[in-house]
């Protein structure tokens, strides 16, 4: 529970210090004394939205610090236990705006990020004001409350309808998707397909250029290479040629050497010489026997060659770069390829993902009847105990399209006399009986909630007579189960208080600030004969004050949950 609050610098609050106690703790003070102040810094403390004008007026930051004692609830310890936050004696919690929008916030004087504090700061304290009567009226938040009241196994069921819808609408966004692109897809498979022929119809090879070079080289002057070929093979092998002339010299040098053999060597390199000379004879004239002069032959390479640069400029600046491509293209058409049959795949996948939703909606929405039925009679039973007899409280499912919370839309339905039927909550026109209603739901959702401190602002507003005094008892219901903090008007609701502060504007060093003081004794007299009476305070508003808080001490009638 929060135990005690300091706030410095904010508003009108120069420096302030409350002590709280367990049980239900009563602000009151004249209207605009400063009590929402209050609310506004607690508020701020447990993550509310930081603004330069919350700091005093001449101050350049403000300061708001709680000190918060345990039992904690599970979520509160783990939480804390992530931040490494010791919590054996208690933590405490503090937030310091500067002017200029800069937040620093802090547990146990370890900076933690806004988040943080705000991840903490709602498991530690709920603030109920006048807004929330317009919040419990929106149909999603009447849903919202009807799944909190079913407790952790509607939860559970809940988030697996959110997280079955998010699957479904996944796989209706991929097929969609799937579906969207299937003309591109098309286009790119015809002409990955033609890209892929034309290049494996071309049949290259890799070293295939450089021979292509070289062979219309040899076409294009084939009749040159035939005459230096025929001049060549005139020198070395016709009459009077180089090989018959060396021929001849052979036998002389034989000669030589068999007079003198030391010549023998000699003779045998010229004979080496005249075969080496012969064959090379042989093979020009083998060489001008293969040259073609087939113009035909040409043109097929050039025209070859002149494929090879269409392909080059086309798909690559080489023959490895086009065959590179075209392995590439394989790849992607295949891709293409199964994502045509993952298209199969996605409507099956979509079919069941569908079909998952639906049951785990339907087995939320039976859950959610049952849940439906105990909160109407949970609810008309704080009615009754709000001087409400006459009326009934009713939680109707309707169906609605698929959604994210499932096929149910909640409404809460009253009848504030019997015979004239159910309306929806949200038409009711009587403010008073609105505040009762929105009370009662929230009497029974304190007494499943495990967040330890309550604040509620003004939540009697309206009120009045017999309803007045049934609402105090309530808020006193409440306070047995979680702390209590109320901001009130109402002399019911400060007399069933186990703590009475009292807030008020004193003027002090040329400036107004905020002040607060315990109220006990004759003094909690006096204050709530002032809230009966306003100034014309009399011996009867005194004793009225007095039976007030004697009344206070009876037991309380109680609405248990089952």
């Amino acid at each position: 529970m929060l135990e005690e609050l300091y706030v410095e610098n904010f508003a009108l609050i120069e420096k302030l210090r409350l002590s709280l106690t367990a049980g239900l703790n009563a602000l009151t003070g004249e209207t605009g004394a400063g009590k929402s102040l209050v609310v506004d810094a607690v508020a701020l403390l447990i993550g509310g939205r930081a603004k330069d004008s919350l700091i005093r007026s001449g101050c350049e930051r403000c300061f708001v610090e709680g000190l918060f004692l345990p039992p904690f609830s599970k979520q509160i310890e783990e939480q804390l236990v992530e931040a490494a936050i010791e919590t054996d004696d208690g933590f405490i919690l503090s937030r310091e705006l500067i002017r200029g929008g800069r937040s620093i916030c802090r547990i146990n004087g370890r900076t933690v990020s806004a988040t943080s504090l705000r991840q903490i700061g709602r498991l530690l304290i709920n603030i109920h004001g006048q807004m929330e009567h317009m919040l419990l009226l929106e149909e999603e938040q009447q849903l919202r409350l009807l799944d909190s009241f079913g407790g952790e196994e509607v939860l559970k069921q809940a988030a697996e309808v959110a997280e079955a819808y998010r699957q479904w609408q996944q796989y209706c966004q991929q097929l969609q998707d799937y579906h969207n692109n299937k003309n591109q897809r098309s286009k790119r498979l015809e002409l990955l397909s033609y890209e892929i022929k034309e290049i494996e119809n071309a049949a290259f090879a890799v070293d295939e250029e450089q021979n292509l070079k070289e062979e219309s080289l040899r076409l294009a002057n084939a009749e040159r290479l035939l005459s230096l070929t025929a001049e060549t093979h005139r020198i070395l092998a016709e009459e009077r040629g180089i090989t018959e002339q060396l021929s001849e010299a052979v036998a002389l040098l034989n000669k030589i050497a068999e007079i003198d053999k030391k010549e023998t060597e000699l003779s045998c390199r010229l004979s080496s010489l005249y075969y080496e000379i012969e064959d090379i004879s042989r093979e020009v004239a083998a060489y001008g026997d293969s040259l073609d002069v087939n113009n035909y032959h040409l043109e097929d390479i050039e025209s070859r060659l002149a494929l090879l640069g269409r392909l080059k400029s086309k798909y690559g600046g080489s023959i490895e770069a086009i065959l590179s491509y075209c392995r590439q293209a394989r790849e992607e058409l295949s891709a293409l390829e199964d994502i045509d049959y993952s298209g199969h795949h996605l409507e099956e996948q979509l079919g069941k993902a569908e079909e998952t939703y639906q049951q785990s909606a339907e087995h939320l929405h039976r859950a959610r009847n049952l849940v439906a039925d105990k909160l109407s009679v949970a609810v008309t039973g704080e009615l009754r105990l709000l001087c409400m007899d006459q009326s009934d409280f009713r939680v109707d499912l309707l169906p609605v399209e698929p959604s994210i919370n499932g096929n149910d839309k909640a409404i809460f339905m009253i009848e504030t006399n019997r015979g004239e039927g159910f309306k929806p909550v949200a038409s009711i026109a009587s403010g008073g009986e609105l505040s009762r209603i929105v009370l009662g739901i929230k009497v029974i959702l304190a007494q499943l909630d495990q967040v330890p401190t309550l604040v509620f602002d003004e939540v009697d507003s309206g009120l009045g007579g017999v309803a007045l005094n049934a609402v105090a008892q309530r808020m006193a219901v409440v306070a047995k189960n979680s702390q209590a903090i109320c901001v009130t008007h109402a002399a019911p609701m400060a007399a069933v208080a186990n703590h009475h502060l009292h807030i008020s504007k004193i003027f002090q060093n040329d400036r107004t600030v905020i002040a607060a003081e315990d109220l006990l004794g004759e003094r909690r007299i006096n204050e709530i004969a002032r809230m009966i009476a306003g100034d014309k305070i009399s011996n009867t508003t005194l004793r009225q004050a007095e039976e007030l808080l004697s009344q206070s001490k009876k037991p309380l009638k109680t609405n248990k949950i089952t």
